[in-house]
């Protein structure tokens, strides 16, 4: 449930796991184009008949998503700015080890998305005031629901809605995807631009085991229970 840095691997599989989302839509007989002028990059229209709307697409290498919060208006970016009426996510099926890397695609309606961002953010707040997620408020695709650790909260999104389908990673490409689409549709961190995190000072100073969890996780904008440390003498 954190940001995955940009290798060329990394980046890869994001471009691929993309371009399989423009595909699936476009097999359900939708046009799909670009939103002009809608500064987001993940975003798309799509278009069959009269019915046409905007869905926002994002990948997963860890069978987590995330939408960014306005803490000046609540508002999610990326979906409630842009009106979007269903979030398609495509994700890696790294739990079944030792088979062939398929894409999972799941197709939400954006109020559930909505809805279980909410309850997930609102739980984490009252946790932790201070929690930063100003790169993503992360929802568990698979994880059960549940109360602890406050990131299970609104959890088990992909087990409500089970993939739609079920794609090889890898295969013939019909579709254009610059690494600009990427921005905000996966976790992708440009290893130059991460700042060096906030030193923390040693054990042997006084710090505390729970004092460096909560510094930790505010480096890194998780929840504290995310964190693990392992003390070997």
């Amino acid at each position: 449930m954190t940001n995955i840095y940009a290798t060329p691997e990394k980046v890869q599989y994001a471009k691929r796991l993309f371009e399989i989302g423009i595909e699936y839509l476009e097999g359900q007989g939708y046009e799909v184009s670009r939103v002009p002028r809608a500064g987001k990059k993940s975003l798309r229209r799509v278009k069959k008949g009269a019915e046409e709307f905007n869905v926002a697409i994002r990948t997963s290498q860890d069978q987590w998503f995330a939408f960014p919060r306005d803490g000046g208006t609540g508002k999610w970016m990326g979906m409630d700015d842009v009106d979007v009426q269903r979030v398609i996510v495509v994700a890696l099926n790294t739990r079944e080890e030792g088979k062939e890397k398929i894409a999972l695609v799941h197709e939400f309606p954006a109020s559930e998305v909505r809805d279980r961002l909410n309850r997930n953010y609102e739980a984490r707040y009252l946790a932790n005031p201070s929690v930063d997620i100003s790169h993503g408020n992360w929802i568990s695709l698979y994880h059960k629901e549940a109360s602890e650790p406050t990131s299970f909260v609104a959890a088990g999104i992909g087990l409500a809605f089970p993939p739609v389908d079920r794609i090889p990673l890898f295969g013939t490409v019909s579709v254009d995807v610059e690494e600009e689409d990427l921005k905000g549709a996966d976790g992708l961190v440009d290893t130059a631009s991460v700042a060096a995190p906030t030193p923390v000072a040693p054990l042997d100073e006084g710090l505390t085991i729970p004092e460096a969890k909560r510094r930790l996780a505010l480096t890194f904008g998780v929840d504290p229970s995310a964190i693990k440390i392992t003390v070997e003498g």
